[in-house]
């Protein structure tokens, strides 16, 4: 097993926040807040230089927007709190790292594997988008890593496009419920007041609407018996990851904890005892592919930092400047806000603009006024944007996934196919989400 002494500074460091984060959601001290902030800076400093730099501009203007708004509104505690606050979020990293590393000692995963590569032909498409919602729930973008080999390198261009857009599609609505995407972490920074089970019994609802969308547009050929077999091809991953989400709504609805410290605090020990039940050897191997997965997400804490000390800051700079109210008193209808944000989030992405920016802005203006539009609702909103802008986005890491997974150019699948699903479950996701706003408010 690699030693701590043989780790890089930068992963100790993250490690470490893990930890304060961890000792904080049980012993709150600001002693214990500001050290967090602290080798959080240090930590940011270092690894800076290792994101490439793309990551590095857009980064760069997120914290340069952030100070500048600091100045202007004296929002200088607001950014050091927002700093502090983002601790929680390298634990909640670290976290998916070893929930990863846990997933791939997993038996379950190489025979979902096996059952997919089975499928017939004109199944496929349907197996890898039902493959790519179930294990993208706990495995983000690294569900491309296990589907791309199947489909092959070498076979026809329009074969791997086609097998890609099918995995944009189930994996990227995967942020609607499941709790492990960053999605959902930047929401309930800003919206900590939807319940976990509400959002995520909602957003599997979107899921199932999605998928019959996505059939009737690309996989119509696709009779019901095949359907059928596709999705059977996932029953065997269905008891994990339905157990590693169990446990966090657990914890979330019988504790004063936060849907994050729900994570952190659950996630690892079901972890732990899942590979503990495997033996001595996989739990090695699991620990130590998180050493090395923890140094691999740096871009993630940094960006993730980034949205938050500007979210801090422009929460500050709204109020002061009264634009919420100006907002306010437009007296949008709920359709029209529901439509406000999943579209700036949708076509602001077109233009390479990541999504992390236009979600901590939209959350943040129609979450600091009265709208009409329940939180539910706007987060719903905001996370099927996130899903579209992922599907499209030029900057959104998972086409740039998978573009390399399959070898298929990066502009060709954000701009392809998947644009009609887009524009079709967009309409459908604003009709069905004002409906059930009149029905809660």
């Amino acid at each position: 097993m690699q030693g701590l002494t043989s780790l890089p500074l930068n992963q100790i460091l993250l490690a470490t926040l893990w930890a304060f984060a961890v000792i904080q959601i049980f012993w709150s001290h600001p002693i214990l807040e500001l050290a967090g902030g602290i080798a959080l800076g240090l930590y940011i400093v270092l690894v800076i230089s290792k994101i490439r730099r793309r990551m590095q501009i857009l980064i760069s203007c997120l914290a340069a927007t952030a100070i500048t708004l600091a100045a202007i509104f004296d929002g200088w505690t607001a950014l050091w709190q927002g700093m502090e606050n983002s601790v929680i979020f390298a634990a909640f990293f670290g976290t998916v790292v070893l929930l990863r590393a846990t997933a791939d000692q997993r038996p379950e995963i190489s025979r979902a594997r096996q059952f997919v590569e089975r499928l017939g032909a004109q199944e496929r498409d349907s197996g890898l988008m039902a493959g790519s919602q179930f294990l993208g729930s706990v495995l983000n973008v690294g569900v491309m890593s296990i589907f791309a080999p199947i489909v092959g390198r070498d076979t026809s261009s329009d074969i791997r496009k086609l097998a890609a857009e099918a995995c944009q599609r189930g994996m990227c609505l995967c942020c609607l419920w499941s709790p492990f995407w960053i999605a959902m972490a930047l929401c309930y920074e800003h919206l900590p007041t939807v319940m976990l089970w509400q959002i995520m019994t909602l957003g599997l609802v979107f899921v199932l609407v999605g998928f019959v969308t996505a059939h009737f547009l690309y996989t119509r050929s696709v009779g019901l018996a095949g359907l059928m077999r596709a999705v059977a091809a996932l029953i065997p991953v269905l008891p994990p990851v339905a157990a590693a989400a169990f446990v966090v709504l657990l914890l979330n609805s019988t504790t004063s904890l936060s849907t994050l410290q729900c994570l952190v605090t659950g996630i690892p020990v079901l972890c732990l005892f899942g590979l503990a039940a495997q033996g001595l050897s996989h739990l090695k191997i699991a620990v130590q592919q998180s050493g090395n997965g923890i140094g691999a997400v740096h871009s993630e804490v940094v960006l993730l930092t980034a949205a938050i000390l500007l979210g801090k800051t422009l929460t500050l700079a709204i109020s002061e400047t009264g634009f919420n109210q100006a907002v306010a008193a437009l007296g949008l209808p709920d359709w029209g806000v529901i439509t406000a944000v999943i579209a700036t989030i949708t076509v602001l992405a077109f233009a390479g603009v990541h999504q992390i920016v236009t979600a901590t802005l939209v959350l943040v203006l129609f979450g600091s006024i009265d709208t009409g539009v329940s939180h539910l609702i706007i987060m719903e909103a905001a996370l099927i944007g996130w899903a579209f802008s992922s599907m499209t986005g030029l900057s959104a890491v998972s086409v740039a996934v998978a573009s390399n997974m399959f070898n298929v150019s990066l502009e060709g699948l954000a701009y392809g196919p998947n644009l009609r699903f887009v524009a079709v479950f967009g309409v459908i996701a604003v009709i069905g989400l004002t409906a059930l706003n009149r029905l809660l408010i």
